[in-house]
């Protein structure tokens, strides 16, 4: 089974849907939050929108995945995972270098990177599937250490600008994984879903260029930052001094 345009494009505009609300929502972190453009409304439902479209479309592919090819899926969804997990360890490691105590320390990419694994397991079963994404509504983590706390989500370690935890998100990969058990993704047969163009080719892409952006949006708002507050804690400096003469 070849790649399927239609996810790919869907994939597509969740990406541009998240950028639109990360330029906003990295310079909120940026200014320590003293500014809230990403609260505006529009701004924050785009975000909305992006992360639940990526997790309903990440649990829908684990389905079509095994059905490619169920001897190697398993083998092949550990290497995905990894190469996910990857990617996240490094937005961590950025994060962390440039805003230490509001760093990422289980984002979207951490979690895809687990929870794709984990369904995995039940992608065959659909009745198991279906008990588990029941279970996922209703069950209740443990505390039981600061590092799995924020992997299930039973606590808040600290702040963080960044955070899935299973117990929030779950649902919503199972609800994708059962969608791609019970349905055809085919019935959307609409054109612009269809059409191979920019869109897909972001979609095909989105994992490398969602580091990329973020990366990118990390350093150079953060530069900027640095270099206004400099300029301003000078300003007031030289201003203090012009008043003491």
């Amino acid at each position: 089974m070849d790649r399927l345009i239609i996810l790919d494009n869907l994939r597509g505009i969740a990406f541009l849907y998240m950028v639109f609300q990360h330029l906003f929502y990295f310079y909120d972190v940026s200014t320590n939050y003293k500014t809230s453009y990403s609260s505006n409304d529009i701004v924050s439902a785009s975000g909305v929108i992006a992360r639940t479209l990526f997790i309903l479309l990440a649990g829908y592919s684990v389905y079509m995945n095994y059905k490619k090819d169920n001897k190697i899926h398993l083998s092949k969804r550990v290497k995905r995972s990894l190469e996910i997990l990857g990617h996240g360890l490094f937005i961590t490691g950025l994060t962390y270098l440039l805003y230490h105590n509001n760093f990422v320390r289980f984002g979207i990419l951490h979690f895809l990177a687990v929870a794709t694994l984990l369904i995995s397991f039940i992608a065959p079963y659909k009745i198991i599937t279906i008990i588990v994404f029941i279970a996922s509504l209703i069950i209740t983590y443990p505390k039981i250490n600061p590092f799995i706390d924020t992997i299930t989500g039973a606590s808040l370690p600290g702040p963080m600008m960044d955070w899935f935890p299973l117990n929030n998100w779950m649902p919503v990969i199972l609800l994708g994984l059962i969608t791609s058990q019970y349905t055809d993704i085919s019935m959307l047969n609409i054109p612009i879903l269809k059409f191979d163009n920019f869109i897909t080719d972001i979609g095909k892409n989105s994992l490398n260029l969602y580091t990329i952006h973020v990366t990118f949006l990390l350093i150079f708002y953060n530069c900027l930052a640095n270099v206004f507050w400099l300029n301003l804690d000078s300003f007031k400096i030289g201003f203090c001094l012009l008043n003491q003469t």
